[in-house]
Protein backbone atom coordinates (compact mmCIF):
# COMPACT_ATOMS: atom_id res chain seq x y z
CA UNK A 1 0.00 0.00 0.00
CA UNK A 2 1.84 2.68 -1.29
CA UNK A 3 1.94 6.06 0.45
CA UNK A 4 0.90 7.94 -2.62
CA UNK A 5 -2.22 5.52 -3.86
CA UNK A 6 -5.80 6.49 -2.70
CA UNK A 7 -5.55 3.29 -0.92
CA UNK A 8 -3.89 4.55 1.57
CA UNK A 9 -5.61 8.12 1.92
CA UNK A 10 -8.51 6.04 2.64
CA UNK A 11 -6.64 4.09 4.98
CA UNK A 12 -5.11 6.66 6.95
CA UNK A 13 -8.44 8.74 7.46
CA UNK A 14 -10.35 5.18 8.27
CA UNK A 15 -7.36 4.64 11.25
CA UNK A 16 -7.16 8.00 12.16
CA UNK A 17 -11.00 8.38 12.93
CA UNK A 18 -11.12 5.18 14.92
CA UNK A 19 -8.32 5.62 16.37
CA UNK A 20 -8.84 9.17 18.47
CA UNK A 21 -12.63 7.17 19.15
CA UNK A 22 -10.53 5.08 20.97
CA UNK A 23 -8.44 7.38 22.97
CA UNK A 24 -9.55 6.90 26.20
CA UNK A 25 -9.80 3.09 25.59
CA UNK A 26 -6.36 2.51 27.07
CA UNK A 27 -5.09 -1.00 26.01
CA UNK A 28 -7.32 -1.09 23.16
CA UNK A 29 -6.25 1.73 20.81
CA UNK A 30 -2.42 0.49 20.43
CA UNK A 31 -4.29 -2.72 19.95
CA UNK A 32 -6.34 -1.78 16.95
CA UNK A 33 -3.39 0.29 15.61
CA UNK A 34 -1.18 -2.79 15.87
CA UNK A 35 -3.59 -4.70 13.94
CA UNK A 36 -3.96 -1.77 11.48
CA UNK A 37 -0.38 -1.94 10.95
CA UNK A 38 -0.59 -5.50 9.81
CA UNK A 39 -3.26 -5.09 7.61
CA UNK A 40 -0.45 -2.17 5.74
CA UNK A 41 2.03 -4.85 5.71
CA UNK A 42 -0.20 -7.77 4.58
CA UNK A 43 -1.34 -5.75 1.60
CA UNK A 44 1.60 -6.30 0.25
CA UNK A 45 1.97 -10.15 0.66
CA UNK A 46 0.31 -11.58 3.62
CA UNK A 47 2.66 -14.22 4.27
CA UNK A 48 5.31 -11.76 5.15
CA UNK A 49 3.44 -11.25 8.21
CA UNK A 50 5.19 -14.62 9.59
CA UNK A 51 8.29 -13.04 9.23
CA UNK A 52 7.83 -10.06 10.85
CA UNK A 53 5.91 -11.52 13.62
CA UNK A 54 8.85 -14.15 13.67
CA UNK A 55 11.40 -11.64 14.32
CA UNK A 56 8.67 -9.55 16.71
CA UNK A 57 8.79 -12.57 18.63
CA UNK A 58 12.35 -13.45 18.91
CA UNK A 59 13.44 -9.94 20.25
CA UNK A 60 10.48 -10.10 23.13
CA UNK A 61 11.74 -13.24 24.75
CA UNK A 62 15.35 -12.34 24.52
CA UNK A 63 14.68 -8.92 26.22
CA UNK A 64 12.36 -10.53 28.52
CA UNK A 65 15.18 -13.19 29.69
CA UNK A 66 17.60 -10.50 29.42
CA UNK A 67 15.77 -9.04 32.05
CA UNK A 68 15.61 -11.71 34.13
CA UNK A 69 19.13 -12.73 34.08
CA UNK A 70 22.59 -11.19 34.66
CA UNK A 71 25.64 -11.81 33.13
CA UNK A 72 27.33 -14.25 35.59
CA UNK A 73 26.11 -17.09 33.60
CA UNK A 74 26.58 -16.12 30.44
CA UNK A 75 22.76 -16.32 29.60
CA UNK A 76 22.04 -12.37 28.70
CA UNK A 77 24.43 -12.84 25.78
CA UNK A 78 23.53 -16.10 24.72
CA UNK A 79 20.19 -14.44 24.41
CA UNK A 80 21.87 -11.52 22.57
CA UNK A 81 23.40 -13.74 20.34
CA UNK A 82 20.00 -15.58 19.42
CA UNK A 83 17.86 -12.47 18.70
CA UNK A 84 21.47 -11.18 16.20
CA UNK A 85 21.18 -14.69 14.46
CA UNK A 86 17.50 -14.87 13.99
CA UNK A 87 17.20 -11.13 12.47
CA UNK A 88 20.61 -11.56 10.60
CA UNK A 89 19.74 -15.08 9.50
CA UNK A 90 16.45 -13.57 7.94
CA UNK A 91 18.47 -10.78 6.63
CA UNK A 92 20.58 -12.95 5.00
CA UNK A 93 18.09 -15.62 3.58
CA UNK A 94 15.75 -13.48 2.13
CA UNK A 95 18.08 -10.27 0.45
CA UNK A 96 21.78 -12.09 0.34
CA UNK A 97 21.28 -15.85 -0.82
CA UNK A 98 21.67 -14.98 -4.54
CA UNK A 99 24.03 -12.11 -3.90
CA UNK A 100 26.22 -15.10 -1.56
CA UNK A 101 25.24 -18.04 -3.89
CA UNK A 102 26.50 -16.03 -7.24
CA UNK A 103 29.91 -15.26 -5.43
CA UNK A 104 29.96 -18.46 -4.63
CA UNK A 105 30.20 -20.13 -8.24
CA UNK A 106 31.93 -16.98 -9.41
CA UNK A 107 35.32 -17.70 -6.94
CA UNK A 108 34.75 -21.62 -7.52
CA UNK A 109 34.40 -21.11 -11.24
CA UNK A 110 38.01 -18.95 -11.38
CA UNK A 111 39.39 -21.91 -9.44
CA UNK A 112 38.68 -24.09 -11.80
CA UNK A 113 35.07 -25.44 -11.27
CA UNK A 114 32.39 -25.49 -13.71
CA UNK A 115 29.55 -24.36 -12.04
CA UNK A 116 26.24 -22.16 -13.56
CA UNK A 117 24.65 -19.68 -11.47
CA UNK A 118 20.36 -20.03 -11.79
CA UNK A 119 18.82 -17.30 -9.60
CA UNK A 120 16.74 -18.67 -6.89
CA UNK A 121 13.37 -17.42 -6.83
CA UNK A 122 12.97 -15.95 -3.14
CA UNK A 123 10.65 -12.65 -3.07
CA UNK A 124 12.25 -9.60 -0.89
CA UNK A 125 10.04 -8.56 1.91
CA UNK A 126 8.83 -5.17 2.17
CA UNK A 127 11.06 -3.27 5.06
CA UNK A 128 13.17 -6.22 6.28
CA UNK A 129 16.36 -4.20 5.80
CA UNK A 130 14.58 -1.17 8.58
CA UNK A 131 12.26 -3.64 10.97
CA UNK A 132 15.39 -5.81 11.33
CA UNK A 133 17.62 -3.29 12.21
CA UNK A 134 14.99 -1.74 14.62
CA UNK A 135 14.73 -4.69 16.54
CA UNK A 136 18.42 -5.48 16.81
CA UNK A 137 18.63 -2.16 18.22
CA UNK A 138 16.35 -2.71 20.71
CA UNK A 139 18.52 -6.54 22.14
CA UNK A 140 21.74 -4.42 21.96
CA UNK A 141 20.25 -1.63 23.92
CA UNK A 142 18.69 -4.28 26.64
CA UNK A 143 21.51 -5.72 26.41
CA UNK A 144 24.10 -2.70 27.49
CA UNK A 145 21.74 -2.09 29.65
CA UNK A 146 20.86 1.44 28.19
CA UNK A 147 16.95 0.51 27.62
CA UNK A 148 14.67 -1.35 30.01
CA UNK A 149 13.20 -4.40 28.00
CA UNK A 150 9.23 -4.05 26.97
CA UNK A 151 7.29 -6.39 28.85
CA UNK A 152 3.95 -6.04 27.40
CA UNK A 153 3.88 -7.92 23.97
CA UNK A 154 1.61 -5.63 22.82
CA UNK A 155 3.81 -2.63 22.90
CA UNK A 156 6.49 -4.07 21.91
CA UNK A 157 4.55 -5.66 18.85
CA UNK A 158 3.77 -1.85 17.88
CA UNK A 159 7.44 -0.53 18.35
CA UNK A 160 8.34 -3.11 15.55
CA UNK A 161 5.13 -2.82 13.40
CA UNK A 162 4.09 0.39 13.67
CA UNK A 163 2.89 1.47 10.06
CA UNK A 164 4.41 4.58 8.90
CA UNK A 165 7.94 3.79 9.34
CA UNK A 166 7.50 0.11 9.06
CA UNK A 167 8.47 -0.08 5.01
CA UNK A 168 11.36 2.45 4.73
CA UNK A 169 12.20 3.85 7.91
CA UNK A 170 13.30 6.68 9.31
CA UNK A 171 14.76 3.79 11.68
CA UNK A 172 13.40 4.16 15.39
CA UNK A 173 15.41 3.17 18.84
CA UNK A 174 12.85 1.67 21.28
CA UNK A 175 14.36 4.20 23.92
CA UNK A 176 12.75 6.74 21.78
CA UNK A 177 9.88 5.01 21.14
CA UNK A 178 8.45 3.10 23.91
CA UNK A 179 8.03 5.70 26.19
CA UNK A 180 5.22 7.48 23.80
CA UNK A 181 3.29 4.21 23.59
CA UNK A 182 2.27 4.58 27.32
CA UNK A 183 1.86 8.09 27.43
CA UNK A 184 -2.31 9.16 26.81
CA UNK A 185 -2.90 10.47 23.39
CA UNK A 186 -3.31 13.97 22.09
CA UNK A 187 -3.14 16.14 18.98
CA UNK A 188 -2.76 19.47 19.15
CA UNK A 189 -3.76 22.28 16.33
CA UNK A 190 -0.10 22.96 15.39
CA UNK A 191 0.75 19.48 15.23
CA UNK A 192 -2.35 18.48 13.01
CA UNK A 193 -0.98 21.31 10.45
CA UNK A 194 2.30 20.02 11.06
CA UNK A 195 1.19 16.59 10.12
CA UNK A 196 -1.13 17.38 7.07
CA UNK A 197 1.84 19.97 5.83
CA UNK A 198 4.82 17.06 5.64
CA UNK A 199 2.03 14.80 4.16
CA UNK A 200 1.29 17.48 1.52
CA UNK A 201 4.86 18.68 0.80
CA UNK A 202 6.21 15.00 0.91
CA UNK A 203 3.54 13.75 -1.96
CA UNK A 204 4.25 17.04 -3.99
CA UNK A 205 8.17 16.36 -3.67
CA UNK A 206 7.73 12.06 -4.74
CA UNK A 207 4.84 12.80 -7.88
CA UNK A 208 6.14 16.66 -9.08
CA UNK A 209 9.70 16.60 -8.48
CA UNK A 210 11.56 12.88 -7.67
CA UNK A 211 8.65 10.39 -10.35
CA UNK A 212 8.34 12.97 -13.03
CA UNK A 213 12.57 13.53 -12.93
CA UNK A 214 12.80 9.55 -13.50
CA UNK A 215 10.16 9.13 -16.08
CA UNK A 216 11.24 12.00 -18.26
CA UNK A 217 15.11 12.33 -17.60
CA UNK A 218 16.75 9.92 -15.12
CA UNK A 219 15.09 6.29 -16.95
CA UNK A 220 16.24 7.71 -21.07
CA UNK A 221 19.68 8.68 -19.24
CA UNK A 222 20.32 5.22 -17.85
CA UNK A 223 18.57 2.81 -20.09
CA UNK A 224 19.94 4.81 -23.51
CA UNK A 225 22.76 6.43 -22.80
CA UNK A 226 23.89 5.66 -26.07
CA UNK A 227 21.48 7.21 -28.04
CA UNK A 228 22.01 10.83 -25.82
CA UNK A 229 24.27 13.62 -25.97
CA UNK A 230 26.99 13.44 -22.72
CA UNK A 231 25.14 16.36 -22.17
CA UNK A 232 22.11 14.78 -21.77
CA UNK A 233 23.36 11.74 -19.52
CA UNK A 234 25.41 14.88 -17.09
CA UNK A 235 22.11 16.67 -16.94
CA UNK A 236 20.44 13.01 -15.96
CA UNK A 237 23.05 12.08 -13.38
CA UNK A 238 22.28 16.00 -11.55
CA UNK A 239 18.55 14.39 -12.11
CA UNK A 240 19.04 10.78 -10.84
CA UNK A 241 20.88 12.57 -7.81
CA UNK A 242 17.63 14.66 -7.03
CA UNK A 243 15.45 11.79 -7.55
CA UNK A 244 17.19 9.97 -4.69
CA UNK A 245 16.55 12.59 -2.59
CA UNK A 246 13.15 13.66 -3.35
CA UNK A 247 11.82 10.22 -3.17
CA UNK A 248 13.33 8.80 0.09
CA UNK A 249 12.38 12.33 1.65
CA UNK A 250 9.39 12.29 0.30
CA UNK A 251 8.68 8.87 2.22
CA UNK A 252 10.04 10.29 5.43
CA UNK A 253 7.38 13.44 5.28
CA UNK A 254 4.86 11.45 4.86
CA UNK A 255 5.93 8.64 7.44
CA UNK A 256 6.47 11.48 10.10
CA UNK A 257 2.97 13.29 9.53
CA UNK A 258 1.06 10.15 9.77
CA UNK A 259 2.43 9.11 12.76
CA UNK A 260 2.15 12.89 14.17
CA UNK A 261 -1.69 12.49 13.30
CA UNK A 262 -1.55 9.48 15.94
CA UNK A 263 0.48 11.76 18.39
CA UNK A 264 3.89 9.70 17.69
CA UNK A 265 6.95 11.77 16.90
CA UNK A 266 9.46 9.94 14.37
CA UNK A 267 13.15 11.57 14.10
CA UNK A 268 14.02 13.24 11.35
CA UNK A 269 16.38 11.18 8.67
CA UNK A 270 17.47 14.53 6.38
CA UNK A 271 19.00 17.42 6.95
CA UNK A 272 19.63 19.11 2.84
CA UNK A 273 22.61 16.31 2.16
CA UNK A 274 23.53 18.24 -0.41
CA UNK A 275 24.33 21.25 1.21
CA UNK A 276 27.40 19.15 2.50
CA UNK A 277 30.96 20.58 2.26
CA UNK A 278 32.36 16.78 3.01
CA UNK A 279 31.43 13.51 2.55
CA UNK A 280 31.48 12.96 6.64
CA UNK A 281 29.33 16.12 6.86
CA UNK A 282 26.77 14.29 4.00
CA UNK A 283 26.76 11.72 6.00
CA UNK A 284 25.69 13.61 8.77
CA UNK A 285 22.83 14.92 6.61
CA UNK A 286 21.69 11.70 4.73
CA UNK A 287 19.28 9.01 6.21
CA UNK A 288 20.42 10.12 9.59
CA UNK A 289 18.64 7.40 11.34
CA UNK A 290 21.08 4.66 9.44
CA UNK A 291 24.03 6.86 9.72
CA UNK A 292 23.54 6.90 13.73
CA UNK A 293 22.43 2.94 13.72
CA UNK A 294 26.07 1.82 12.43
CA UNK A 295 27.77 4.20 14.16
CA UNK A 296 26.43 3.66 17.74
CA UNK A 297 26.17 -0.39 17.19
CA UNK A 298 29.21 -0.90 14.31
CA UNK A 299 31.38 1.76 14.26
CA UNK A 300 32.06 2.45 18.17
CA UNK A 301 32.26 -0.89 18.85
CA UNK A 302 35.16 -1.88 16.30
CA UNK A 303 36.71 1.05 18.32
CA UNK A 304 35.57 4.15 16.38
CA UNK A 305 38.06 7.14 15.56
CA UNK A 306 40.61 5.84 19.01
CA UNK A 307 43.81 4.12 18.11
CA UNK A 308 46.31 3.52 15.75
CA UNK A 309 45.13 5.34 11.93
CA UNK A 310 45.09 1.88 10.47
CA UNK A 311 42.85 0.77 12.86
CA UNK A 312 40.89 3.90 12.44
CA UNK A 313 40.77 3.38 8.63
CA UNK A 314 39.75 -0.15 9.28
CA UNK A 315 36.75 0.85 11.20
CA UNK A 316 35.50 3.56 8.40
CA UNK A 317 35.76 0.69 5.92
CA UNK A 318 34.00 -1.99 7.51
CA UNK A 319 30.98 0.37 7.90
CA UNK A 320 30.58 1.87 4.96
CA UNK A 321 30.91 -1.62 2.82
CA UNK A 322 28.10 -2.63 5.57
CA UNK A 323 26.49 0.61 4.37
CA UNK A 324 26.72 -0.32 1.15
CA UNK A 325 25.82 -3.82 1.12
CA UNK A 326 22.93 -2.57 3.34
CA UNK A 327 21.23 -1.04 0.34
CA UNK A 328 21.42 -4.00 -2.08
CA UNK A 329 22.76 -7.69 -2.68
CA UNK A 330 24.98 -6.93 -5.39
CA UNK A 331 28.70 -5.88 -5.95
CA UNK A 332 27.91 -2.59 -7.05
CA UNK A 333 26.93 -1.52 -3.68
CA UNK A 334 29.89 -3.04 -2.06
CA UNK A 335 31.84 -0.79 -4.24
CA UNK A 336 30.09 1.99 -3.93
CA UNK A 337 30.29 2.26 0.00
CA UNK A 338 34.01 1.36 -0.43
CA UNK A 339 33.94 4.54 -2.85
CA UNK A 340 32.76 6.76 0.14
CA UNK A 341 35.03 4.92 3.17
CA UNK A 342 37.73 5.94 0.71
CA UNK A 343 36.35 9.53 0.37
CA UNK A 344 36.32 9.07 4.17
CA UNK A 345 39.30 8.35 5.19
CA UNK A 346 40.86 11.48 3.00
CA UNK A 347 38.89 13.32 4.97
CA UNK A 348 39.99 12.31 8.12
CA UNK A 349 43.90 12.50 6.95
CA UNK A 350 43.39 15.99 5.66
CA UNK A 351 42.19 16.88 9.09
CA UNK A 352 44.56 15.25 11.18
CA UNK A 353 47.12 16.93 9.06
CA UNK A 354 45.69 20.19 9.87
CA UNK A 355 45.70 19.62 13.14
CA UNK A 356 49.47 18.87 13.48
CA UNK A 357 50.06 21.65 11.40
CA UNK A 358 47.73 23.84 13.31
CA UNK A 359 46.09 25.34 10.97
CA UNK A 360 42.56 26.51 11.50
CA UNK A 361 39.62 26.00 8.63
CA UNK A 362 37.84 29.03 7.85
CA UNK A 363 35.75 28.88 5.46
CA UNK A 364 34.40 31.92 3.56
CA UNK A 365 31.45 31.72 0.90
CA UNK A 366 33.37 30.64 -1.97
CA UNK A 367 35.12 27.79 0.45
CA UNK A 368 32.03 26.61 1.09
CA UNK A 369 31.07 27.04 -2.62
CA UNK A 370 33.66 25.06 -4.03
CA UNK A 371 33.23 22.33 -1.24
CA UNK A 372 29.80 21.64 -1.78
CA UNK A 373 29.80 21.16 -5.47
CA UNK A 374 33.17 19.04 -4.59
CA UNK A 375 30.96 16.60 -2.37
CA UNK A 376 27.88 16.98 -4.61
CA UNK A 377 29.60 15.67 -7.62
CA UNK A 378 31.47 13.02 -5.98
CA UNK A 379 28.46 11.55 -4.69
CA UNK A 380 26.27 12.17 -7.68
CA UNK A 381 29.37 9.95 -9.54
CA UNK A 382 29.15 7.31 -7.09
CA UNK A 383 25.40 7.15 -7.41
CA UNK A 384 25.98 5.34 -10.62
CA UNK A 385 27.10 2.49 -9.02
CA UNK A 386 23.97 2.71 -6.84
CA UNK A 387 21.98 2.42 -10.23
CA UNK A 388 23.92 -0.17 -11.52
CA UNK A 389 22.73 -2.17 -8.14
CA UNK A 390 19.40 -1.45 -9.34
CA UNK A 391 19.55 -2.49 -12.30
CA UNK A 392 21.02 -6.10 -11.12
CA UNK A 393 17.70 -6.86 -9.98
CA UNK A 394 16.20 -6.71 -13.43
CA UNK A 395 16.11 -10.49 -14.84
CA UNK A 396 18.41 -9.54 -17.95
CA UNK A 397 19.98 -6.44 -16.41
CA UNK A 398 23.49 -6.17 -16.67
CA UNK A 399 24.63 -3.28 -14.04
CA UNK A 400 28.30 -3.28 -14.72
CA UNK A 401 27.69 -2.72 -18.66
CA UNK A 402 25.37 -0.09 -17.63
CA UNK A 403 28.12 1.72 -15.80
CA UNK A 404 30.45 1.42 -18.46
CA UNK A 405 27.94 2.55 -21.30
CA UNK A 406 27.23 5.69 -18.47
CA UNK A 407 31.12 6.54 -18.52
CA UNK A 408 31.24 6.35 -22.01
CA UNK A 409 28.39 8.47 -22.82
CA UNK A 410 29.90 10.99 -20.66
CA UNK A 411 33.37 11.13 -22.60
CA UNK A 412 31.87 11.20 -26.08
CA UNK A 413 32.42 14.94 -25.61
CA UNK A 414 29.44 16.20 -27.23
CA UNK A 415 27.64 18.94 -25.56
CA UNK A 416 25.56 20.40 -28.43
CA UNK A 417 23.08 18.28 -28.78
CA UNK A 418 20.54 18.64 -25.74
CA UNK A 419 17.47 16.25 -26.86
CA UNK A 420 15.90 15.55 -23.96
CA UNK A 421 15.18 18.39 -21.93
CA UNK A 422 12.37 20.77 -22.13
CA UNK A 423 11.12 23.85 -20.26
CA UNK A 424 9.28 22.39 -17.86
CA UNK A 425 12.39 19.66 -17.25
CA UNK A 426 15.06 22.26 -17.02
CA UNK A 427 12.45 24.00 -14.57
CA UNK A 428 11.77 21.31 -12.15
CA UNK A 429 15.50 20.11 -12.22
CA UNK A 430 16.69 23.83 -11.60
CA UNK A 431 14.02 24.55 -9.10
CA UNK A 432 14.55 21.37 -7.03
CA UNK A 433 18.06 22.26 -6.48
CA UNK A 434 17.31 25.97 -5.75
CA UNK A 435 14.60 24.60 -3.23
CA UNK A 436 17.09 22.34 -2.08
CA UNK A 437 19.52 25.22 -1.45
CA UNK A 438 16.85 27.30 0.73
CA UNK A 439 17.99 28.07 4.31
CA UNK A 440 15.31 26.26 6.78
CA UNK A 441 14.07 29.28 8.27
CA UNK A 442 12.54 29.94 4.66
CA UNK A 443 10.37 26.24 5.17
CA UNK A 444 9.98 26.84 8.66
CA UNK A 445 8.35 30.17 7.78
CA UNK A 446 6.20 29.42 5.05
CA UNK A 447 4.74 26.46 7.84
CA UNK A 448 4.05 29.20 10.06
CA UNK A 449 2.55 30.97 6.86
CA UNK A 450 0.30 27.46 6.51
CA UNK A 451 -0.53 26.75 10.47
CA UNK A 452 -1.92 30.34 10.66
CA UNK A 453 -4.16 29.83 7.88
CA UNK A 454 -7.70 28.91 8.59
CA UNK A 455 -8.46 25.25 9.16
CA UNK A 456 -10.65 24.93 5.95
CA UNK A 457 -7.89 26.64 4.38
CA UNK A 458 -5.47 24.22 5.03
CA UNK A 459 -7.48 21.21 4.09
CA UNK A 460 -8.47 23.01 1.03
CA UNK A 461 -4.89 23.38 0.21
CA UNK A 462 -3.93 19.34 0.91
CA UNK A 463 -6.98 18.38 -0.91
CA UNK A 464 -5.64 20.41 -3.83
CA UNK A 465 -2.19 18.49 -3.36
CA UNK A 466 -3.98 15.64 -3.30
CA UNK A 467 -5.90 16.00 -6.42
CA UNK A 468 -2.89 17.21 -8.08
CA UNK A 469 -0.89 14.15 -7.11
CA UNK A 470 -4.13 12.02 -8.35
CA UNK A 471 -3.89 13.65 -11.82
CA UNK A 472 -0.26 13.46 -12.19
CA UNK A 473 -0.08 9.98 -11.25
CA UNK A 474 -2.93 8.69 -13.42
CA UNK A 475 -3.99 6.31 -10.92
CA UNK A 476 -0.28 4.24 -11.38
CA UNK A 477 1.64 5.42 -8.10
CA UNK A 478 5.17 4.85 -8.89
CA UNK A 479 6.56 2.53 -6.01
CA UNK A 480 9.40 4.37 -3.68
CA UNK A 481 12.96 4.10 -4.58
CA UNK A 482 14.12 2.48 -1.20
CA UNK A 483 11.19 -0.27 -1.06
CA UNK A 484 13.71 -2.02 -3.12
CA UNK A 485 16.16 -2.20 0.26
Amino acid sequence: MAFNSLEYGIFLLLVFLIYWMLARAGALRIIFLLVASWVFYAASNPYFLFLILGSTVTDYVAGWQMTKHDDRDGVRKLWLVISLMVNLGLLGVFKYSNFFYESFVGVANTMGADLTFSRLDILLPAGISFYTFQTMSYSIDVYRRRCPAELNFTRFAFFVGYFPQLVAGPIVRAVDFLPQVGRRPYLTTQQASRAMWLIAIGLFKKVAIADYLGVNLVERAFEYPDLLSSMDVMLGLYGYTMQMYMDFSAYTDIAIGSALLFGFHLPDNFDRPYKATSVQDFWRRWHKTLGSWLRDYLYYPLGGGRGKPLMVYRNLLVTFLLIGLWHGAHWTYVIYGGLHAGAMIINRMLRKRRDRLGIKLKLDWWGVTWRVALTLHFVMFARILFRAGIEAQKPDGDPFGMVGAVGTALGQGTYDAVTVMTPLLWFILIGSYLWHWTPRRWTEASFVAFRRMPAYAQGLLVGATILVVALLSSGRPVPFQYFRF
